[in-house]
């Protein structure tokens, strides 16, 4: 990268930590600070060693890096700050100038996201993993990454009896018109690790609409995260050419549209893509923010308790919170955990690079759903899921995981 845009990416640095005041507020709710009691694991600690890089006070060394990745971008710590310093931007920002820094990110991350924006690698992937998935040999892949789904099938034979299978969908009195063009995005995380999550999402906007199904590529995000910003934006480019004829962009991956939201913002310089980026992000909407603003309504309604683990891309992200609880309670019997949007240690691959410290995050996300006695724990996020369905494992069978599409 050239050098004028290292300097452009250490001032944006500067210009973001710079409002720190240092009040320690993020400290408070840093679920990092809360496993691991040092500095540098919460915002304030992040900041200051962001402060020192962009000021020259600090050299980009390994325990810089090591620093900087240990932070879930989970944006707890800009919610509850004063000054709404945008940590989670600053650290995405350090994390690029360290990548070009060390003349690119570390072969682990450049193999991910070689394969994520490889469509054909992806569907490759999504399939042997559905092969592992029927043979059962998935659970011997480390920390979760092919979780055990639990159907739709199989929550309405346990809580609604066999009857309730062959039900009819209420008619809809979403107001959708023949001309309104609504376009599915598959995120690779529920095409590799929950498609039949996938395909309940599917058969709910046909209930509403015909989809148009495009062969997408990744939104992006692991690539943004991990210093990879070029690819980002070349896959942005192209999911922008892919979805112009839509009207209406629908994901059940909170991670997708919250980041599919936010690419306008990465163009807004650019004169060639500012106008298409913006109308792009301006289609984009979570499933459950269509689904209430289409009049949905669940399936039918299921003898079960349910609780909702708020995805931070989702809460924080895109400020959607009463929609899932709507549906939910409108699904069966719906009671609000403590810490419902605490992140719950998945944050993409945080939880394979930091098993110890994505363990302690989860326990107490596991303490707080067996606290509301559900039966059934649900959210709208792969990582989430596959964190959800690992608590649920470890609770020894008090509770289960399903992603929102599956349960309304």
């Amino acid at each position: 990268m050239k050098e004028n845009e290292q300097e452009d990416l250490l001032k944006e640095v500067h210009r973001i930590v710079s409002q720190c005041d240092r009040c320690g507020s993020c400290r408070l709710v840093c679920p990092l600070f809360g496993v691991k009691d040092i500095e540098s694991a919460s915002a304030r600690g992040k900041n200051n060693i962001a402060r020192a890089l962009a000021m020259g006070g600090l050299q980009p060394t390994p325990e810089v890096t090591a620093a900087v990745d240990f932070c879930l971008l989970c944006r707890a710590c800009v919610e509850t700050c004063p000054s709404k310093v945008k940590t989670d931007e600053a650290m995405i920002a350090v994390r690029q100038h360290l990548a070009n820094h060390q003349g690119g990110t570390s072969v682990k991350y450049k193999l991910l996201g070689t394969m994520l924006k490889n469509r054909s690698l992806v569907k490759l992937v999504a399939g042997a993993m559905g092969v592992m998935r029927k043979v059962g040999i998935q659970r011997f892949v480390p920390r979760g990454m092919i979780p055990a789904e639990y159907t739709r099938q199989q929550f309405l034979s346990a809580f609604a009896g066999p009857a309730a299978l062959g039900a009819t969908s209420a008619m809809s009195s979403a107001p959708v018109t023949v001309q309104t063009k609504v376009a599915y995005f598959y995120g690779c995380g529920m095409r590799m690790m929950f498609p039949d999550a996938a395909a309940d999402t599917l058969a709910i906007l046909r209930s509403l609409t015909q989809p148009q199904l495009v062969d997408n590529v990744c939104c992006g995000l692991p690539h943004l995260a991990h210093g990879l910003r070029e690819d980002f934006l070349k896959l942005a480019k192209e999911n922008i050419r892919l979805y112009e004829e839509a009207d209406v962009i629908v994901s059940d991956c909170a991670s997708c549209s919250s980041t599919l939201k936010h690419i306008a913002g990465y163009f807004a310089a650019d004169p060639q893509w500012q106008e298409r980026a913006l109308k792009f992000s301006q289609k984009v909407m979570d499933l459950t923010e269509y689904l209430v603003k289409a009049g949905y309504q669940p399936r039918q309604r299921v003898n079960a308790k349910m609780t909702f683990h708020e995805p931070c891309h989702l809460g924080r992200g895109q400020g959607i919170k009463k929609q899932p609880r709507e549906l939910l309670k409108a699904a069966g019997d719906f009671v609000e955990m403590a810490g419902a949007d605490t992140c719950c240690g998945g944050a993409g691959s945080f939880h394979m690079d930091y098993p110890a410290a994505s363990d302690g995050v989860l326990a107490k996300k596991q303490a707080s759903i067996e606290k509301t006695n559900a039966q059934i724990v649900v959210t709208e996020c792969p990582i989430c899921l596959s964190q959800m369905v690992k608590a649920a494992e470890k609770s020894g069978g008090k509770f289960r995981a399903m992603h929102i599409s599956q349960v309304i």
